[in-house]
């Protein structure tokens, strides 16, 4: 037998960790250092204790692979690995391929330039490694494993294809022939051999037996791209997946149940042992374990079919089986958080799963899900009332099954509950008795004022109660900014708060104090502390002061010197000049000039020109400077759509150019800001809030 590290037996004359320590491994560098301890690492993954391999991956995926880098020392490491991954007598070498998956770039090997390369290479001359497991090795997991590895190489994509199709009619064990289907339909949607593929998987629809693997098979013809044709030549047509296809699918899976892992039986201190711990803990006492993962994978296999998502998703939650409605809440959250649509009715389930009586898993899921739609949650909101009435006032977050008003943290201060934080968001009056008692508990969360502040002049009956807080929060921490939470709630609230005005005019002076100041309305005590603080040499302290003046006292003066100031600083301070100038709007008629000049700013995110265009619009009242600013940025950046929308209808009829992408941009189904890779709990209501501003513009421009 010879040494070749890609063949999958082991190496009876010879140790897998033969020339490691024959590296200068102290002279490499990982995310963290130095990488003197990579040989323990690479030891300790093949070690008979699984707590000690896992200890040593999660090492590995947290510094020598650190989120995804490459370095020297990571292509160091891809020997050994191999040699792991190909001796059968070792333990852990499914996770060990999962890991050479990620250091080769599996996910995308294109483009790739340096250590990445590098790494992709090394990875990539395994391959015959890679199909010999997957036809040979005994343990299904690396069965499994060596498929996720063949995407890393692209050179071999086609005769990859061809292997795992010629392999699933051997294979028996389903975990694998569900791998192999997603490993080839996966290879497909790159490019290679599209149709092979397409053929083989629409002929088990009808010959595969499994429910769950029909299900796989669905979702990944679902998947494939529309250019794709037959073996024969002819065009492919592309099978959509439909709801009615798919829902008795799903009802015999949780019928049946699925198998299911015993928990590992030890613990350690890792992201990873983090991580398979709640996976553990998630799956205990279920029937269908399994179940989650395939009804997230086809609900995301209808794209942006908005209306057969929303029919498949209640038709989930509206399930006798718990397990089935707790499944489908990550979905429907996924669906509304990034799509457009009507959701009335599937929000309205998701507020039925608060009810009384339900299953303890469902109601802080169902919650999650409701946190940060805003109106969006309004069909919940009785459930939600309902909820919050029998629910303990003050939790910890370790407690299950509750919806608290309170959270306390073990460290930090505490915040308001994610029931009474949705249920604020719609507006609903029914929140302000409770955020009233909030308000009032001796350790005030860090968030009420924030809530309060979305009811505006409705909160008006919890200004004594915020009077009194004002007064009893302590001063020494200048993190905590409790005080200004409740400033911004007053300033909403607006003249209504003017009972206030003897605490605010003497707490420190912030941007928050000053903003609200002039939201409540002019006053004598207020107009020395504003001129004061328009001097200050702070910029967003002078910037609030000055913005107030002209509020309360009409003073350009003192608001165009405090522009000037900062007209030449930096991209943020010129931001915050420009901003004054909006407000000033014709009285900084003088300053047009050095706004033209800024809205032919290069800017990558285009916020400084697209502020410039504003300001320039109010000052001159001529549109014709402003909009080719406008139409850029709109398209630069979409983040900026609410406020270039919000120009466009201040200008009216003379932006009606803008029609068609005001147009274009209501009949989107993705959301302007949804991020496949990130998410911001404002991103819905941002979009809610775009479809209102540009509906409001189309109306203005006629």
């Amino acid at each position: 037998m010879t040494d070749d590290p890609t063949r999958s037996a082991c190496w009876p004359r010879r140790d897998p960790f033969a020339g490691l320590d024959e590296i200068r491994w102290g002279r490499m560098r990982h995310a963290y250092g130095s990488a003197a301890e990579v040989p323990g690492l690479l030891r300790n993954l093949a070690d008979p204790d699984p707590a000690i391999r896992e200890v040593a991956l999660d090492q590995m995926y947290g510094a020598v692979h650190h989120q995804g880098d490459v370095y020297p020392c990571t292509v160091a490491t891809i020997p050994f690995l191999l040699r792991i991954a190909g001796c059968g007598e070792l333990p852990g070498r499914a996770e060990v391929l999962h890991l050479l998956a990620s250091i080769g770039s599996a996910e995308d090997p294109t483009g790739l330039t340096g250590p990445y390369r590098k790494a992709n290479q090394a990875v990539a001359e395994a391959y015959p490694m890679f199909v010999g497991l997957l036809a040979d090795d005994p343990d299904p997991q690396v069965r499994a494993a060596a498929i996720a590895v063949l995407p890393a190489c692209p050179g071999q994509a086609s005769a990859a294809v061809t292997r795992l199709l010629d392999r699933l009619p051997e294979e028996q064990d389903p975990m694998v022939r569900a791998a192999i289907m997603r490993g080839a339909a996966e290879l497909a949607r790159r490019g290679t051999s599209v149709g092979p593929v397409r053929e083989r998987l629409a002929g088990l629809l009808t010959t595969e037996p499994d429910p769950q693997l029909r299900l796989v098979v669905l979702t990944e013809l679902a998947s494939l791209p529309d250019s794709a044709v037959a073996s024969d030549g002819q065009p492919g047509s592309r099978p959509l997946i439909e709801v009615d296809d798919v829902l008795p699918l799903i009802d015999a899976i949780y019928r049946t149940g699925t198998p299911t892992t015993p928990p590992a039986g030890f613990e350690t201190d890792t992201l990873l042992g983090a991580i398979r711990q709640r996976r553990e803990q998630s799956d205990e006492g279920r029937h269908a374990p399994q179940a989650a993962a395939l009804v997230r994978t086809v609900a995301a296999s209808f794209g942006d079919r908005v209306t057969d998502r929303v029919r498949l998703l209640t038709a989930l939650l509206r399930s006798p089986d718990p397990e089935c409605r707790l499944d489908a809440l990550y979905p429907a959250g996924n669906l509304v958080d990034r799509w457009r649509g009507d959701y009335a009715e599937l929000i309205a389930l998701v507020g039925d799963q608060l009810r009384a009586g339900q299953p303890p898993q469902l109601g802080p899921r169902a919650v999650h899900l409701l946190e940060n739609l805003g109106g969006l949650a309004a069909p919940a909101v009785d459930a939600l009332v309902a909820a919050l009435t029998t629910a303990e006032r003050v939790q910890h977050p370790s407690t299950d099954g509750q919806t608290p008003w309170v959270i306390e943290w073990a460290q930090g201060l505490p915040t308001v509950g994610p029931g009474l934080r949705a249920l604020a968001g719609t507006g609903d009056p029914r929140a302000l008795p409770m955020l009233a008692w909030v308000l009032d508990r001796e350790q005030l969360p860090r968030d009420v004022g924030y809530l309060v502040a979305g009811y505006g002049a409705q909160a008006a009956s919890l200004v004594p109660v915020i009077r009194r807080r004002l007064n009893d929060l302590p001063t020494d921490d200048p993190r905590d900014d409790r005080r200004d939470s409740l400033v911004a709630a007053l300033a909403r609230i607006g003249p209504a708060a003017a009972e206030a005005l003897p605490e605010m005019v003497d707490l420190p002076v912030t941007p928050a104090v000053l903003r609200a100041l002039a939201a409540i309305g002019p006053t004598a005590e207020a107009l020395p502390i504003l001129r004061a603080a328009a001097q200050s040499p702070d910029r967003a302290t002078a910037t609030a002061a000055v913005k107030a003046l002209w509020l309360v006292a009409g003073d350009a003066d003192a608001a165009l010197d405090v522009a000037d100031r900062y007209l030449d600083g930096n991209e943020y301070a010129q931001r915050d000049a420009v901003e004054i100038l909006a407000e000033l709007g014709p009285a900084a008629r003088t300053r047009a000039g050095r706004l033209r000049r800024l809205t032919r700013r290069r800017d990558r995110f285009g916020w400084l020109p697209l502020s410039a265009a504003r300001a320039l619009w109010r000052v001159t009242r001529d549109p014709v400077p402003a909009l080719p600013t406008l139409d850029l940025t709109w398209h630069q950046n979409p983040h900026t759509r609410r406020v270039v929308a919000s120009v466009w209808a201040e200008i009216g009829p003379d932006a009606a150019a803008a029609r068609p992408l005001l147009t274009e941009e209501l009949g989107r189904v993705r959301r302007h800001n949804a991020m496949d890779g990130g998410y911001s709990s404002a991103q819905v209501t941002d979009d809610e809030e775009l479809l209102g501003i540009c509906r409001a513009a189309l109306a203005a421009l006629g």
